[in-house]
């Protein structure tokens, strides 16, 4: 379904809520909300993204280096890598635990890196402009018009496009007072829809992982868990 689609669907199911009580620019408004939140919550957006680091810099701002940055994706083989490797990410305390000079460290390869909101430090700064790459959750493109269809207007993702019309509906019965329970009602709608959402889009992106010793590992015999 397009924004206009979505909008007609919820005058369809709610004709209750009448354009009196929310007009089309006031739906139009929500939605757009809407698209915002669900991309957020469900991480539906996901890219990845390579720039050239500068020799000798530690610290990159990644909401300046990659458009519509919201998070890093850490699932088993994401995250951050430098020159192809994937790098650790630590704490500041793991690493002034592991290298307390790593402040004032020589130029060379990086291994690991640590997250303060949109930046990421590199535990050493590089010797080479090598490519770093992130695997990236991005916010979602704005749904600004009747044509467009939700989630950066992703075919494999309309399946889930009814979300909007109960967002919709959640947010239109929140602001009617005599219809507290029907709210509720809508809210729990919403949420659970979400979970679900969550689950299956997920189901397609994380696996059961296999933990392997080395190959070089001798063990005593004993699990270690």
């Amino acid at each position: 379904m397009n924004r206009g689609e979505i909008l007609t669907r919820f005058r369809q199911e709610n004709p209750e809520i009448t354009s009196n009580v929310a007009s089309d620019s006031v739906l139009q408004s929500w939605v757009e909300v809407g698209n915002l939140e669900i991309c957020r919550r469900v991480r539906l957006i996901r890219s990845d993204t390579t720039f050239t680091a500068v020799i000798g810099t530690s610290s990159y701002n990644l909401s300046n280096e990659i458009s519509n940055f919201y998070d890093i994706d850490e699932y088993p083989g994401g995250g951050v890598s430098y020159d192809d490797n994937r790098l650790t990410k630590r704490t500041i305390s793991e690493l002034d635990s592991i290298r307390p000079s790593w402040r004032t460290a020589s130029n060379g390869t990086p291994k690991d890196y640590y997250r303060r909101g949109s930046n990421i430090v590199l535990g050493t700064p590089p010797d080479t402009a090598s490519d770093i790459q992130v695997y990236t959750v991005l916010i979602a493109d704005p749904l600004d018009a009747d044509s467009k269809t939700p989630y950066n207007e992703l075919s494999y993702l309309e399946p889930y496009h009814y979300a909007l019309v109960l967002y919709l509906k959640m947010r239109a019965f929140m602001g009617k007072v005599k219809k507290r329970d029907a709210a509720e009602m809508a809210m729990q709608e919403y949420e659970n829809y979400i979970v679900q959402m969550e689950r299956e889009i997920n189901r397609g992106i994380y696996t059961n992982m296999q933990i392997r010793p080395p190959t070089n590992y001798r063990g005593t015999g004993r699990s270690r868990i």
